[in-house]
């Protein structure tokens, strides 16, 4: 009998506490994930809309998902991954993302109704600090503000802007976001 009493003690006792002890964790873990998921949802969203507000300032912070067909470049390697549209119809905000020198590139494109590029902002990159980053600097960046064609996928061969002399592979990369946002924006027929 006693021999009885010892293994229940030694060994299915401490199995039944950690058993319980699981399905507690779990039940509180469930349970706070429930209450701050749509919180986090919320907050993720209304940081995305800010971003997209400083491209699209017209759009007066109010962007409804485009759920159609998204732009990708010939390669396969530079897409469209995400456009929003104004919800009161000024235009448009693309999520772009290439191959560049560091790894993949993403970058936000504002587009007004008229197909004229009001900004664009590199969100995610791992360029070279200080050599490819000067891609990525605004003073290269403003130079498609108010442009309302680009004649080339290709920053070398596009007449209209100019490649950043050292960083040509992070500056093309940049140029393959903006080709397909304006690209985009044609596919749609437009701001809708």
């Amino acid at each position: 009998m006693e021999s009885k009493n010892n293994t229940f003690k030694d060994f299915i006792s401490p199995i039944l506490v950690l058993v319980v002890i699981c399905f507690v964790v779990t039940f509180l873990l469930a349970f706070t994930y429930g209450i701050t998921a749509p919180i986090i949802e919320a907050n993720t969203k209304a940081s995305a809309d800010a971003s997209r507000t400083t491209l699209l300032e017209a759009a007066e912070g109010s962007f409804d998902e485009y759920t159609g067909e998204l732009y990708e470049l010939g390669d396969g390697k530079s897409v469209v991954t995400e456009c929003y549209t104004a919800s009161n119809g000024t235009g448009i905000v693309v999520t772009a993302k290439t191959n560049s020198y560091g790894g993949d590139l993403t970058a936000m494109i504002g587009i007004d109704s008229e197909g004229a590029i009001t900004g664009v902002q590199v969100t995610e990159a791992s360029d070279t600090p200080g050599v490819g980053t000067k891609a990525q600097a605004e003073s290269h960046l403003s130079q498609y503000t108010g442009l309302t064609e680009l004649t080339s996928d290709d920053v070398k061969k596009d007449t209209n802007v100019e490649a950043v002399t050292g960083a040509t592979v992070s500056s093309k990369a940049v140029h393959r976001c903006v080709y397909c946002a304006m690209e985009q924006f044609k596919l749609m027929g437009g701001a809708q």
